[in-house]
């Protein structure tokens, strides 16, 4: 595996390898056990989920995680007679948590300030930004940026900041076509694999629509 060092992973990651059911290969690009701020996966949120109904009760929706809030966006949608397959795929983030196949990661003092800025309007125009990034993607930014870590994630606005932050882009990196390709690369899986998976994760949300092999079946 060519990957070294650490890493911290943002929630569009995480969870596309999820639905498309290539978890295990995520972790063999990524190593073992998947770093992950706590805003985007909180452990203790799975104990509070079941009590909690949505639009009622003392906890809003937005103090969850953002896999949490994915996991209820699914699940809702099952109840109204969808398929739960999403849900199921993502509801496995616990059992991985429980194998210590995901770590959680807290931020720092100067990582939860500089997440909060970013989470801003004034903040994001300082850092070359339109838009407001996500509480998970933030975290990824200010973690990756300060522990000199390779952030993972698909976010534009991510990769701008970064940019900014590091006066090009001579940050370590990885985004979810990137990931694909260094698995055929490294013999991983075939190039046609590569795109099918790419495949299932547009046809669930991924706003990439260009393939790792273009060229392959």
């Amino acid at each position: 595996m060519s990957f070294e060092g650490e890493h911290i992973t943002d929630t569009s990651v995480l969870m596309y390898f999820l639905l498309a059911d290539d978890f295990e290969l995520l972790l063999k690009l990524l190593g073992s056990p998947i770093q992950v701020p706590i805003d985007v996966y909180e452990p203790e949120d799975a104990q509070t989920e079941n009590a909690w109904q949505w639009g009622r009760g003392e906890q809003r929706e937005d103090t969850l995680s953002e896999v949490r809030r994915g996991i209820m966006h699914y699940d809702i949608k099952a109840a109204k007679g969808g398929s739960d397959e999403d849900m199921m795929r993502l509801r496995q983030v616990d059992t991985e948590y429980s194998e210590g196949r995901i770590l959680p990661i807290e931020m720092r003092g100067e990582e939860r300030n500089l997440a909060a800025v970013l989470m801003s309007v004034k903040g994001a125009k300082k850092y070359g930004i339109n838009s407001v990034l996500g509480a998970g993607e933030a975290a990824c930014v200010a973690i990756a940026h300060h522990r000199k870590w390779v952030i993972a994630t698909d976010d534009n606005g991510a990769f701008r900041v970064m940019d900014f932050l590091h006066g090009g882009r001579t940050y370590r990196y990885e985004r979810i076509r990137k990931l694909l390709k260094r698995a055929a690369d490294e013999g991983l899986i075939m190039k046609s694999e590569a795109n099918r998976i790419h495949r299932v994760m547009t046809s669930k949300g991924l706003w990439d629509k260009e393939l790792p092999f273009p060229d392959a079946v």
